[in-house]
């Protein structure tokens, strides 16, 4: 064996040793685990990049708009994957990255995170906690608190009928609708709506928001509508 491929040797052994480690580390909380799903499906990705069809780079990111989603995203990550995201302030946006084969291997366990693919994990979604948890971290990124409505829009139509059948399970009644745009070339925009104020209030009780602005004007509505 020549020096070249020993070295490779030793550096794929002493690599498998710390995959090991980090694996054995993982906290498989599935209340921590649905949040971070939730964040990474509204506002996030993971990125397998490759040379020469080989992967190299495993990134996982988040792009919240405020800093209560960057302490909520924290915290849960370095609960389970015990690691520090690499934070940056863009101004009008933050940016979370973690650079990590195992962590993104354990997330791609439980399901796709592209705008057109995700879903809710139900394989870990076994608990009604877990459930609102998850709710609540997409309703973070994609919810929107208006004076006589809260809505969410995607494009996936998929992920907004996961939503929906998990409202239903803490019986908050929402209404879909469908936006074509029309420049055809464009996706259609897939919308639900919770417009009575019971349901709004029922979402306020069972749902909320780690969202600290969208929580405070929900509970300034609900207050007075």
């Amino acid at each position: 064996m020549d020096i070249k491929s020993h070295n490779k040797k030793v550096a794929i052994i002493r690599w498998n040793k710390i995959h090991k480690k980090e694996k054995a580390l993982i906290n498989n909380n599935p209340i921590l685990k649905a949040r971070i799903c939730g964040y990474l499906a509204g506002d996030g990705n993971i990125l397998i990049r490759k040379l020469n069809n080989n992967p190299t780079h495993y990134i996982t990111r988040f792009y919240p708009d405020h800093i209560s989603l960057v302490n909520s995203f924290r915290e849960a990550f370095i609960k389970i994957y015990k690691k520090e995201p690499k934070i940056k302030d863009n101004g009008n946006f933050f940016s979370l990255t973690i650079y990590s084969k195992i962590v993104v291997e354990d997330l791609l366990k439980l399901g796709n995170f592209g705008k057109l693919e995700w879903r809710a994990p139900m394989k870990i979604l076994k608990s009604k906690n877990a459930k609102k948890e998850w709710l609540r971290a997409i309703y973070d990124c994609e919810g929107y608190v208006g004076k006589k409505q809260i809505k969410i829009q995607t494009v996936n139509e998929k992920g907004i009928g996961d939503i929906k059948r998990l409202l239903n399970e803490f019986n908050i009644d929402s209404k879909n609708y469908i936006y074509q745009p029309k420049n055809k070339k464009w996706n259609i925009v897939y919308i639900l709506i919770i417009n009575k104020k019971s349901e709004r209030i029922k979402f306020l009780n069972e749902i909320g928001f780690n969202h600290t602005s969208k929580m405070e004007k929900l509970k300034k509505i609900a207050a007075i509508a």
